[in-house]
């Protein structure tokens, strides 16, 4: 079970300077639950852009999301290539939908509002492929609007690089860690943004090879955990032209 500690916080900090550099991240649309548990379980390990072209497809061949109970994997899976594991994606979608239905006796996920944010996030992580990065998507992306943190790849590695989540892959684990730090005024749009500041900073900044920690705004306080001084990249703020052919790169 989660539990919130009335601890001081670097989060705030975290984002403040964060935001100064990438400008402030606000949810200009929510969509219903339903649909971004479905967008979250096929964005895992894809690409937004690719998970994004994939839903706008998977939205259009299927306009009511119950319809996908009937529809055989075999009819999911073309229309969702190429997000990474496209086939088993295909075969989980129908059997979810299914579940909830089954669970709730229909396909409405609005009765999350109101529970209590540990047991929320329970009753997603128990559905069939929901893991702790689409539950939290569930609840705080879409028009639940619930104070939680999405854990993806970036946010946990800069977690980590920072020192505020465990070393390791456990994503739980991130997730527990980061929310126990997050101050409890903080509503969801403060999460929202959170997440993509994160996010932003660890595809552009804080990658996962050759970080730029030259440019990293958080550089004087991070204590760069399990980053090499041979993994560090050699960065310049703007790069020069491409070489022809034949001559050496130097980027």
């Amino acid at each position: 079970m989660q539990i919130r500690l009335a601890l001081p916080s670097d989060l705030p900090a975290v984002r403040d300077r964060l935001r100064a550099v990438f400008g402030p991240q606000r949810a200009e649309h929510r969509m219903d639950p339903v649909s971004q548990l479905i967008k979250a379980v096929i964005s895992a390990r894809t690409y937004d852009e690719v998970a994004w072209a994939a839903f706008i497809r998977l939205r259009a061949a299927f306009p009511n999301w119950a319809t996908l109970t009937l529809a055989d994997p075999a009819q999911i899976e073309p229309v969702i290539d190429p997000v990474t594991f496209a086939e088993d994606k295909a075969r989980r979608l129908p059997i979810l939908i299914r579940v909830i239905i089954l669970k709730r006796g229909e396909l409405n996920l609005d009765f999350l509002k109101d529970e209590p944010l540990d047991e929320a996030m329970e009753w997603l992580t128990r559905l069939p492929g929901v893991g702790v990065k689409a539950a939290a998507a569930t609840l705080n992306f879409s028009t639940l609007a619930r104070p939680v943190l999405t854990v993806d790849t970036h946010v946990q590695r800069v977690g980590g690089r920072l020192g505020l989540t465990p070393r390791g892959g456990d994503r739980t684990l991130a997730y527990d860690g980061l929310m126990e730090q997050a101050p409890a005024d903080w509503d969801a749009d403060r999460f929202f943004e959170l997440h993509w500041l994160l996010k932003a900073h660890g595809q552009s900044i804080c990658s996962h090879f050759d970080p730029a920690c030259d440019l990293c705004a958080l550089r004087d306080a991070c204590p760069r955990i399990g980053v090499g001084r041979d993994q560090e990249g050699d960065v310049v703020a703007f790069r020069g032209p491409r070489t022809l052919p034949g001559e050496e790169a130097g980027i």
